[in-house]
Parts: C-alpha cells; sequence; structure tokens
C-alpha cells in the first residue's frame, strides 16, 4: 500500500513540476515547445 501512495506522490509532483515550468516560461515572454518540451524565447 505505501508504494502505491509513495509512486502517487512522485507522479503527481512530477505533473505539477512539469506545469510550473510551463507556466515560468509564459511568464518570461518565452513560449513553450510542447513536443520537445523546452522552452523558446
Amino acid at each position: 500500500m505505501r508504494k502505491i501512495l509513495f509512486l502517487a506522490a512522485v507522479l503527481s509532483s512530477l505533473a505539477l513540476t512539469g506545469c510550473d515550468a510551463k507556466d515560468a516560461c509564459l511568464d518570461q515572454g518565452g513560449s513553450y515547445n510542447e513536443t520537445t518540451k523546452q522552452c523558446e524565447k
């Protein structure tokens, strides 16, 4: 049971981090490329 909870926590934190990176890129005036997952300025 603990493994399932741990994996769920890790996956949700990775998803939130991905959203934060996209938001930070857009806040800086760049464009976020969904295909390469990189910020382009």
